[in-house]
């Protein structure tokens, strides 16, 4: 049995590989692909500059020295179409999700004890149960952790963002603001629960800021817009009295310069910056399980922002999506039917 592979040969150049499947061991399975997510983390191995991989030391960390070809993908859902001997945790026909490395494939061979669940029962859309990104956002959730009455606000409303505002609008929040240069992407923050927006490309964001929270500054920050033009633009709003907190999980991989006015507002506001990639998770199992389980509750509207779905065999065009971002595009999957 084959499987087919899309890796990447070159800068922003994908080729396909036909690899023969080897024989499972006891304790692995083996996946079938339905869909992959496509990440902006990505993006850095896109374009040559780096990627997601390991220290000498064997601690996860970035890698400049690009090997090719070279596998991507970590936002996987999939069935169980074979297991080892001695797997319990999965049974064939099991759909799972979860995150591993070389997704951009049609099918996988993992270890049952990686980190991968088994989907339960639903009646929403099975391929969009991304399990990686809804794990992501329920770590961000919990971690910004508000109080009774806190004014929150959330800068750049791309999918995480609006994952953010949904998973956040259940709280007993003072505000839930919503900030974008896209007015249609505001629009779905008020439907997914933002009380107030701010569009900074008609209105002052440090004004508006005032008029909103009585001159005291928002308490929580959530910063995802992957530019530290969006962390400058949560250092002008966060509390002015100082100890505001910013949830920072964006990726700042565009080579931009710390500034000096970002260097004002930090000395001044004193925010606690906390940094909320999934590795700050305590248990990451269980914020995947809660993940998919608010994905199940129709608290996460994880399908519904699902903007393109675009055929494995056209990978090229699902990056070149991420690289451009189009006002129309909010989340990108691969699909493998």
């Amino acid at each position: 049995m084959k499987r087919r592979v899309a890796k990447l040969v070159g800068k922003k150049e994908f080729g396909f590989f036909e690899e023969e499947i080897r024989e499972l061991r006891d304790d692995e399975i083996l996946i079938e692909m339905m869909s992959v997510g496509l990440c902006h983390s990505d993006i850095p191995a896109y374009f040559g500059t780096s990627r997601m991989g390991f220290h000498r030391n064997g601690y996860e960390a970035m890698e400049r020295e690009l090997v090719y070809p070279m596998e991507l993908g970590h936002e996987p859902v999939g069935k169980v179409v074979q297991i080892g001997k001695k797997v319990t945790r999965f049974q064939v026909n099991d759909l799972v999700t979860g995150v591993a490395a070389g997704c951009f494939a049609t099918h996988m061979i993992v270890s049952e004890n990686d980190r991968w669940m088994v989907i339960p029962s639903m009646e929403r859309p099975i391929d969009s149960c991304l399990g990686e990104p809804m794990m992501c956002v329920a770590n961000i959730v919990q971690a910004a952790a508000p109080k009774l009455g806190d004014r929150i606000a959330v800068v750049g409303c791309g999918f995480m963002g609006l994952m953010c505002i949904a998973g956040l609008k259940g709280e007993a929040l003072g505000q839930l603001t919503a900030i974008d240069f896209i007015d249609t992407k505001l629009e779905l923050a008020k439907k997914y629960g933002a009380t107030h927006t701010i569009n900074p490309s008609r209105e002052d964001l440090e004004d508006a800021m005032y008029k909103l929270t009585n001159g005291k500054g928002f308490d929580i920050v959530i910063e995802i817009t992957g530019s530290l033009k969006g962390l400058n633009s949560a250092l002008s709003i966060i509390r002015i009295a100082g100890r505001g907190k910013i949830c920072a999980p964006s990726m700042y991989t565009r080579g931009e310069v710390f500034t000096e006015e970002m260097a004002y507002y930090m000395m001044y506001r004193s925010p606690i910056i906390h940094v909320t990639h999934p590795w700050y998770s305590e248990n990451y199992m269980q914020t995947l399980e809660q993940g998919v389980e608010a994905y199940k509750k129709g608290i996460f509207p994880t399908n519904e922002l699902i903007s393109h779905r675009i055929p494995f065999d056209k990978i090229e065009e699902g990056f070149q999506l991420l690289e451009h971002n189009p006002a129309d595009y909010i989340k990108g999957i691969l699909t493998f039917s």
